[in-house]
């Protein structure tokens, strides 16, 4: 089929001479390889092991729609699923929605401290201030 040499659409027009800089969005095949080889092969989402480099993309830590840079610095390992289920949420939301704990949000274990009634408990002495 022959194309209309007359038919040229609005966008393909530049009127204004206004210049549209593209980011750039993905990454190369050999950034991908890099990225693969020097990084622990775990899914940054539910950090389970990513086996296959198939069964593996490459998800901007900052969202690209938020701003992000399409550079190895802002890009981790993450499953074909858990990248889908995220899309352009925060780590957190995406966390909350898999039924992950964050690793701030876990609860701190506090240490285990000799009650009252254990006769061997060394009991702290306070030492009286004394100001010259």
């Amino acid at each position: 089929m022959a194309r209309n040499p007359f038919d040229v659409g609005i966008k393909s027009l530049n009127l204004l001479g206004a210049s549209k800089s593209k980011r750039k969005r993905q990454l190369t095949n050999a950034q991908k390889i890099f990225c693969w080889e020097n990084n622990p092969h775990k899914c940054y989402i539910c950090n389970k092991k990513v086996s296959k480099f198939s069964d593996a993309e490459f998800d901007h830590k900052r969202a690209y729609s938020k701003g992000g840079a399409t550079n190895l610095k802002n890009v981790k390992i993450v499953h074909r699923q858990c990248n889908r289920l995220k899309g352009k949420k925060s780590l957190s939301e995406t966390k909350k929605l898999l039924g992950i704990e964050s690793k701030s949000k876990k609860k701190r274990k506090s240490k285990k401290t000799r009650h009252s009634s254990d006769p061997f408990a060394i009991k702290p002495i306070r030492m009286p201030r004394i100001g010259f």
